[in-house]
């Protein structure tokens, strides 16, 4: 069988979704079917862009302006059918003429797509004859309270129901449910994020005088904030170290008036295996919780994936983040809603006393959290196509 498998930017920084079914890949190709990619490269000299990554090859569609149809053509069918948008639809061109190329190179009969970039998603389901898979990771904006446009608001029922299996979270599928969108038709495949792996990253715990703290990924200014978490970092004192990792994190100290005795380091983002190293170098890790209630940060698993303690800030009872942190034994659940400062400081900081050094059991988490082991999403795919 052959797979295309059709994701976000993938270089030159892998985004979250690309990196995710990425970590499918092996266990595809394990199967003896063979699997390449599809990614835009907007912007991007053509000439630095990798034949391959995750080890099979790629595909680029680029923003070259020399055909008519690129220049004229498909800016003014974006324009008719996606005024004020995000240019969704100029971009659904563009990915469909360079499809026109592909399939006549690698006629693919399956095409597994993420949904963000959105206009992947909505070019994947377009595809004539071939399986459909759709990866829904991130909830669309009409179920989630986001940014809304008229183009993404008339495509999305269309753009799921056209779909073969939608693989997504627990959350997301019954958030569709309340919002009247119907995928009856449709096979559903309800697990978490591929995160937890076989063996895990390991440890590096090292004997020394600090705790060693680490938050790592986007910190966003509309659905997630670490405005309490400062508050109990206000709290600690010189014991503690505490580094922020990821997209926007070298901005915090101008966005926020922090005065502790902790030391404090921010970084902005880094490659993905340099955030992996930082993980196995800290002795507990920071979650912080979205506003947004179908939206888990991928984050969590991961950091469930290292055996390390965790806390996890939380903004409301049914928030995602609980569904797996209250299974997992070196947990510590904060309620971003609770006024007493002083306490979840010392809830906090006896828990990171108490836990500095521990590991949860590799087949508690495995046997627990399977339903986000790449095998076993991998396994469920197969079997949609087997069907």
């Amino acid at each position: 069988m052959k797979i295309l498998i059709m994701t976000g930017p993938l270089y030159p920084v892998t985004g979250n979704n690309a990196n995710l079914i990425g970590k499918l890949i092996p266990s595809l190709l394990e199967t003896k079917h063979e699997v390449r990619q599809f990614s835009g490269c907007f912007g991007i000299d053509q000439s630095s862009l990798p034949s391959s990554l995750f080890d099979v090859p790629v595909y680029w569609a680029n923003d070259d302006r020399k055909d008519i149809k690129r220049r004229v053509l498909y800016p003014l069918l974006s324009k008719l059918v996606d005024p004020n948008g995000f240019s969704d639809e100029l971009q659904v061109q563009i990915y469909s003429s360079k499809l026109s190329e592909i399939r006549k190179e690698y006629p693919f009969d399956t095409v597994i797509s993420t949904c963000e970039p959105y206009s992947m998603a909505v070019c994947a389901s377009r595809i004539k004859e071939v399986r459909k898979i759709l990866y829904l990771m991130d909830p669309p904006a009409v179920i989630s309270n986001g940014i809304k446009t008229k183009y993404r608001t008339n495509t999305l029922n269309k753009t799921l129901i056209n779909q073969d299996a939608i693989i997504s979270t627990p959350f997301i599928f019954e958030a569709l449910k309340k919002h009247g969108i119907d995928l009856n038709e449709v096979n559903e495949i309800s697990v978490g994020f591929p995160m937890i792996n076989k063996h895990g990253p390991g440890s590096m715990y090292q004997q020394k005088k600090r705790i060693k703290l680490l938050f790592t990924g986007w910190l966003y200014s509309d659905i997630r904030s670490p405005e309490y978490f400062l508050k109990i970092v206000e709290k600690l004192d010189d014991r503690f170290q505490i580094t922020f990792m990821g997209k926007e994190c070298e901005y915090l100290k101008e966005r926020f008036s922090i005065e502790s005795r902790a030391e404090i380091i921010t970084l902005p983002q880094q490659p993905y295996e340099a955030a992996l190293q930082a993980m196995a170098d800290s002795d507990i890790l920071i979650n912080i919780g979205n506003s947004v209630p179908v939206h888990m940060p991928s984050k969590t698993l991961e950091y469930i994936n290292t055996g390390k303690p965790v806390v996890n800030f939380f903004k409301f009872e049914d928030c995602p983040t609980l569904y797996y942190t209250r299974r997992y034994p070196l947990a510590l659940n904060l309620y971003e809603g609770d006024p007493d400062i002083n306490k979840a400081a010392d809830r906090f900081i006896q828990f990171c006393e108490s836990t500095k050094g521990q590991v949860v059991d590799r087949k508690y988490i495995l046997d627990e959290f399977k339903d986000c082991t790449p095998e076993y999403i991998a396994n469920r795919i197969l079997d949609v196509l087997e069907k």
